[in-house]
């Protein structure tokens, strides 16, 4: 009777020991597969040249076309030319004769009596890193080109002819503009002033896209463009600076002093090619 059951006791646990070693052998083999199985990243649809896009800009620098490609996710590259120049009409500007040199030379302070030249030519690369995937970036890279302002005039008198010497003088007076001594040919005085160095760092930050997430996209874009310090020219050859200058141009310095540094306000449309 002991023999009998135990027999049955036995017959009704062991199903349930084959079952539950089953299941914890199922699980473990289910582990193992999933922890071989690698799930595939989502691969970025942003790469070098995989999307590009042409702008038309205008700035503080010009008119100008750019072209944009992504480089990752976070990093934009923009690569461009910008063009500005105008002529003025003539115009008059008061000079000071503070070591009385005009009037020993003419008996009088003239006037110089100028027409003025702007042109600017800069290609551009430019990098924008956006933080998030959002429209506010930031902004680095450099300007190349020569910004030049030009002068062409001569010293006129009261009735705005070109001055003459007194009787009996021979040579022609000098003037000195910012510590540069400026020389006269008879009464004409032209001279060409570069605006920094051709290689030019600049540094901005903004809101917009310059590569549109459908077809059109539009950016604002504010920043300092840093030129270093201005040279000046005459007959194709520096004018140097002098030590002992007097100043025939009143408080010029009060002007020329921000030119190392030129603004850089931007409004860009771009069309996204592909």
């Amino acid at each position: 009777m002991r023999l009998l059951l135990l027999t049955i006791i036995a017959l009704c646990v062991l199903p349930f020991h084959a079952q539950e070693t089953t299941t914890t052998s199922l699980t473990d083999s289910i582990a193992a597969v999933t922890e071989t199985i690698e799930v595939p990243k989502k691969k970025s649809e942003n790469t070098f040249l995989s999307h590009l896009s042409v702008g038309l800009r205008a700035s503080t620098m010009g008119i100008g076309l750019q072209a944009a490609t992504p480089i990752n996710d976070y990093f934009k590259l923009r690569a461009g030319i910008d063009f500005v120049g105008f002529k003025t009409s003539t115009f008059d500007i008061s000079l000071d004769d503070p070591d009385g040199v005009f009037d020993a030379a003419f008996g009088y302070t003239p006037d110089y009596k100028m027409k003025g030249e702007l042109n600017f030519t800069n290609g551009n690369v430019l990098v924008d890193f956006h933080p998030t995937k959002g429209i506010f970036h930031l902004t680095a890279g450099v300007f190349i080109g020569a910004n030049k302002l030009k002068a062409k005039g001569f010293l006129a008198d009261y009735d705005g002819n070109p001055a003459k010497l007194k009787e009996g003088v021979t040579e022609w007076p000098y003037l000195d503009f910012d510590g540069h001594r400026l020389t006269l040919d008879d009464a004409n005085l032209d001279a060409t002033l570069q605006l920094g160095k051709t290689i030019k760092p600049y540094f901005g930050l903004g809101v917009g896209r310059a590569i549109a997430n459908k077809r059109v996209a539009f950016k604002f874009e504010l920043g300092m463009i840093y030129q270093g310090n201005y040279s000046l020219k005459q007959n194709g050859r520096k004018v140097d600076v002098v030590s002992n200058a007097s100043e025939s141009f009143e408080d010029i310095d009060d002007y020329t002093k921000w030119l190392k540094w030129w603004p850089m306000l931007n409004f860009q449309l771009s069309y996204k090619i592909f």
